[in-house]
This record gives C-alpha cells, sequence and structure tokens, in this order.
C-alpha cells in the first residue's frame, strides 16, 4: 500500500485491509485478555463474574508477569489490537504495571470498563499513555437503578463523573449498555445522556447463559421478544441499512469477525475463539503462546454448524454466532429452540411483508 492509499483509506480502512490479511494468513491479529473475574459490581445477570472466595474452585489468575510474557508473545506472533476486560480490570491492584508495560509494547489498546473506580489521578496517569479507546457498559441513568442492577451504592453518579472526566482528558470513549427487565424503565434517558454527551452508544437485550464458574440467573432478568406496532416495524426497516436478510453463508464460521484472527484469553489459562465459546479451548501459558495459536485455530476448524441451520427458511434472519448459540446449547452442533426464535423474530421484524405480522 503506498502512502497515498493510506489517506485515502483512513486508520479505519487502513485497519480493515489489515485484518483482512491477518485471516488471510492465519494471524492472531486482535485478542482480548480477560484479566479476572473479579469485580466491585455484583450485576445480576453477568455471565463472567466470581467473588474472590470462588475463584479457586474454577482456576488461578495470572500473575503480572504471567500476563506481561503472554502479551510479548502475543505482540510477536502479530497481535496489534488489544483489549484488557474482566470482570473489572481496574480491580488488580497490578492493573497500572500490566497496562504500562504492554501499552509501551505498541498495542491498540481498548479497556473494558464499568467506569466506577475511575478519579482524577487515575485519569492523569491514563493521559500519559492514553489508551486508543475505552468502553463503559452503562447500567441505567439514575443511582436506583444501578443499586437494583449492579448492587453499587451511587452508581451512575460515580460513572456519570468519570465519563467528565475522560471527555476533559480527550481519552475516546463509547457507550453499551444492556436493557433489561430491570432497567428497562431506563432505556430512553440512557440514550439521552450518551447523545448529551456525544458518546457513540449501542444496546443490547440479550443475556447469555454463565461461563467459567459464573452463576447469575441471566435469562430470569431477560426481557420477552415483543413485535412493535407495524409503523415502528416500517421505521426500523428504514433505518436498518439492509441488515437483513444476509447472504447465503459459505461457512460457519467464516461469519465470526475473530475466526482466523482473533482469540480470548481467560482469566483461568485457556485461549478460545471468544468469551462464550468455551470449547475448543487450549491451555495458555508464558512461553506457549503461539502453539496453543495454531492449535486452537486448528480445534475451531474442525466444528460443524447443526445439520439444521442448513435448511432453515430463517438462515438469513439468523445471528450466526458460534459462540451465542453454544452459550445457549452447552454443546457445539446443538441448536436450542431460544436460539432459533430469535432468528424467527428478526424474520418478522425485517422481512415478513408488513400486514401479516400480528402485532399489538
Amino acid at each position: 500500500m503506498s502512502d497515498c492509499d493510506f489517506w485515502e483509506l483512513g486508520l479505519d480502512g487502513y485497519m480493515k485491509q489489515l485484518r483482512a490479511a491477518a485471516k488471510e494468513k492465519n494471524i492472531p491479529f486482535k485478542g482480548v485478555f480477560e484479566l479476572t473475574p473479579r469485580c466491585n459490581f455484583d450485576c445480576n445477570m453477568c455471565y463472567v463474574h466470581l467473588k474472590p472466595d470462588e475463584i479457586p474452585a474454577v482456576g488461578r489468575e495470572f500473575t503480572t508477569e504471567e500476563w506481561i510474557s503472554i502479551a510479548r508473545e502475543a505482540q510477536e506472533a502479530g497481535t496489534i489490537e488489544l483489549t484488557l476486560t474482566g470482570g473489572e480490570p481496574f480491580v488488580r491492584p497490578d492493573f497500572r504495571e500490566i497496562y504500562e508495560a504492554i501499552h509501551d509494547m505498541g498495542f491498540l489498546i481498548q479497556i473494558f470498563s464499568n467506569g466506577y473506580l475511575l478519579t482524577e489521578e487515575t485519569v492523569e496517569w491514563l493521559k500519559k499513555r492514553p489508551p486508543h479507546t475505552m468502553r463503559f457498559t452503562l447500567y441505567g441513568a439514575s443511582d436506583e437503578t444501578y443499586e437494583k442492577v449492579c448492587g453499587i451504592k451511587q452508581g451512575f453518579t460515580r460513572v456519570k463523573h468519570s465519563v467528565e472526566l475522560l471527555k476533559k482528558a480527550g481519552i475516546p470513549l463509547y457507550i453499551v449498555t444492556t436493557i433489561t427487565k430491570d432497567n428497562e424503565q431506563d432505556a430512553d434517558a440512557i440514550y439521552r445522556f450518551a447523545i448529551e454527551n456525544r458518546l457513540p452508544i449501542t444496546h443490547t437485550t440479550s443475556l447469555v447463559n454463565p461461563v467459567r464458574g459464573a452463576s447469575a440467573d441471566a435469562k430470569n432478568h431477560q426481557l420477552e421478544m415483543e413485535l412493535p406496532p407495524a409503523e415502528i416495524i416500517r421505521q426500523i426497516r428504514e433505518r436498518s441499512g439492509g441488515k437483513y436478510p444476509r447472504k447465503k453463508r459459505e461457512s460457519f464460521l467464516d461469519v465470526c469477525s475473530n475466526y482466523r484472527c482473533g482469540y480470548w484469553v481467560t482469566w483461568n489459562r485457556q485461549m478460545q475463539l471468544c468469551t462464550f465459546l468455551t470449547e475448543p479451548a487450549v491451555e495458555v501459558h508464558p512461553g506457549t503462546f503461539t502453539d496453543s495459536w495454531h492449535k486452537l485455530l486448528e480445534e475451531v476448524s474442525a466444528l460443524k454448524e447443526p445439520e439444521e441451520c442448513a435448511s432453515c427458511k430463517y438462515e438469513g434472519y439468523c445471528d450466526r454466532c458460534p459462540g451465542i448459540l453454544y452459550a445457549e446449547a452447552g454443546e457445539n452442533g446443538k441448536l436450542v429452540k431460544s436460539y432459533c426464535e430469535k432468528a424467527e423474530y428478526n424474520y418478522i421484524l425485517y422481512g415478513k411483508p408488513l400486514g401479516d405480522e400480528k402485532t399489538e
């Protein structure tokens, strides 16, 4: 690529080309380090959170030196984009030491956080080695909702202050939110907060079964899927940008953006394709990163989609995520009713001729 081509594409376009090249050559271009399952929140639908006394029964966290060593091996193997997450990464007393060492290796770092633990001093520290971006999960638009969902007092007040600090420091930030039975009344206010602060935002209503020893009763907090009135359906379709129906898939795995170029290293020393696809998983330790990557790629490539998917009439409206399907079904190659119902719902919302929907 010439210098002129780079400026024509811009950084986003350039990174997109790098990801495509990495996928073609099986290079681990992007990764996630799940530093801990610990968190200062106790969200009632979290799929990964463990209390400190629950951890030993599931595994052992990497030490400071082990995370830094694995990061160095990841860099040598070709990783450029690296996300640091948890749990809540800022609960680790050694987070700054890990972050500084990894940042100095030259990664484009993204930090996933709930935002509660950031202070003026924390943000001043981050300014010296700013991440490429940060992501906050917003659980409500009031302290009352935060206490209900997360079991924490002054949650929204603290997170709102952290947003102000990051904006003032010029550190890029975007917002995600999960709308559940316990915070649905705040949905509009959450979006208003993001808009008023000029922050990108996306949301989901999907809750996933817990993994790695976590035990939250996520499905008990999930909203029921309800179809909106026909006029709202028309508006949704107009704004969808042609998201559905999707093109016929050539491969069960090629729909996954991580396949052949991305990985997730869990807190308990496993390398897997993503946070949800816990099988196959390969042990990873300092000194084994590259071997673990190639073994994982080989085992993941052997996965097959459920036979029923090939002839499903809702195939073009299916989210097609091997990880979510595994988390829902509990094993590879198996379907569950709830997963297929989401595809049928998408068909009614985005594809079924208007006038045939049974809407309230």
